[in-house]
């Protein structure tokens, strides 16, 4: 009797969430804000401050860690190191410029009002110089913007970023132990990481290529899925037994699988289940938010929300003018990228799934807070911008007259079809 009145509830419970997370998908959808926040939020709503209707299990923490692996392999696989060659003036210039400029701004002010030591005073500054990947492409795109000038350059910071994982990845044992030695630890991160990067890039030329023609040659959709996540797994663990972040072997599987000729199959494959993972992970974190410690500091909070939209928009602006482009563009480009990302919310997750307390835990559900409203805020500072453009209050709203190059650019001379 008592166990079926607890699967009527769990029913039940299962039921209201869906419910919850349906209205928010819904409403994030309509308001084009984005829609794996509205997982995050259904997750705080479903949790122990606010509905009760789940706690943070193990099996919540379960999924939110293959989310989490999840995560680090979609990154690794958008990272491609023909297509970094190719555009490594404005990745490694402008990208890289624009990093140090917001860490540079960050460190000082984190220094002064934390106690943080100083390689988490780092990684923080790195973490707030990171934008959503997903969020700006998305809105590059509704603004049919991502093959203009505009795009181009904030696709080039993206990319950075996106690269800077590595790094960041490996300071998490630096973060972990009691090490004071900051050029050492400093000398550790850059070797480990360019010797990361030549390990994929050679791996992936005598091993994953040979490997993966083999399972194409089955032509069986089971047999690739399989074969990712025994790439996935069996890197993951061989990591973690050299004292290395398990996600760090997702997120170098992705980079070995970027490499071959089917990263484009891989990504079709594994495309429906993405949101499924990403869900996982996003309610997970949302389950794990402490309310109460949001609403006693939501002071922090909005200072901090502001402070980091400013900073970083002031940042970016400034090396854009720097480089010689347009203020229009350079306006937009900032405000676009001047956001926290998805990477912040990755790190920090995987920093607590971890063990590593080198941040205290309210302030890593502040900086957690903080992130998530800044992406919130992006597309509705985007809209300001342009009611404020239409009614030329911030200069005449004039159609775009494109270059030479730019035209170019714009005018594919091949188009592939059906290619994946």
């Amino acid at each position: 009797m008592n166990s079926t009145l607890e699967r009527e509830k769990m029913a039940e419970s299962i039921l209201l969430f869906l419910v919850i997370a349906f209205v928010l998908v819904l409403f994030f959808k309509i308001t084009k804000i984005g829609v794996l926040l509205a997982f995050l939020l259904s997750g705080v709503l479903a949790g122990p401050y606010i509905l009760d209707i789940f706690k943070a299990s193990q099996l919540w923490n379960f999924l939110g860690e293959v989310g989490i692996m999840f995560l680090w392999f979609n990154m690794g696989l958008e990272i491609n190191i023909k297509r970094l060659w190719q555009m490594k003036s404005n990745i490694f210039g402008f990208g890289a410029t624009q990093v140090l400029m917001v860490v540079i701004m960050f460190f000082p002010i984190l220094f002064g009002l934390t106690s943080w030591s100083i390689m988490s005073i780092i990684m923080v500054s790195l973490i707030f110089a990171m934008s959503s990947t997903s969020s700006d492409l998305q809105i590059l795109a509704e603004r049919n913007e991502l093959h203009s000038n505009l795009g181009r350059q904030s696709f080039s910071i993206l990319l950075f970023q996106d690269l800077l994982s590595i790094p960041l990845l490996a300071m998490l044992p630096v973060l972990a132990g009691k090490s004071v030695n900051l050029g050492a630890n400093v000398i550790d991160i850059l070797v480990m990481s360019v010797g990361l990067i030549i390990c994929v890039i050679i791996v992936g030329k005598l091993l994953i290529n040979p490997f993966m023609r083999m399972v194409a040659k089955l032509k069986s959709k089971e047999a690739l899925l399989l074969a990712v996540l025994l790439n996935i797994i069996l890197l993951a663990s061989i990591l973690q037994l050299i004292g290395l972040p398990p996600t760090l072997g997702a997120f170098l599987s992705g980079m070995l699988l970027s490499e071959t000729i089917y990263r484009h199959q891989i990504k079709a494959e594994l495309n429906p289940y993405s949101i499924l993972f990403l869900a996982f992970f996003f309610i997970s974190l949302g389950l794990g938010l402490n309310v109460k410690v949001l609403l006693n500091n939501w002071e922090i909070v909005l200072i901090g929300l502001f402070a980091l939209i400013s900073i970083k928009f002031f940042a970016i602006y400034i090396v854009a003018r720097v480089r010689d482009i347009k203020s229009r563009d350079a306006f937009l480009i900032a405000l676009v990228l001047a956001q926290g990302g998805e990477f912040g919310l990755l790190i920090i997750q995987t920093m607590k799934i971890s063990g590593i307390e080198s941040i205290p835990q309210a302030h890593s559900e502040i900086l957690i807070a903080i992130i998530v409203l800044s992406i919130m805020m992006t597309p509705i500072l985007i809209t300001i911008y342009d009611c404020l453009q239409r009614k030329q209050i911030l200069g005449k709203s004039k159609k775009k007259i494109l270059d030479k190059s730019e035209k170019m650019a714009e005018s594919p001379s091949v188009i592939i079809c059906g290619f994946g």
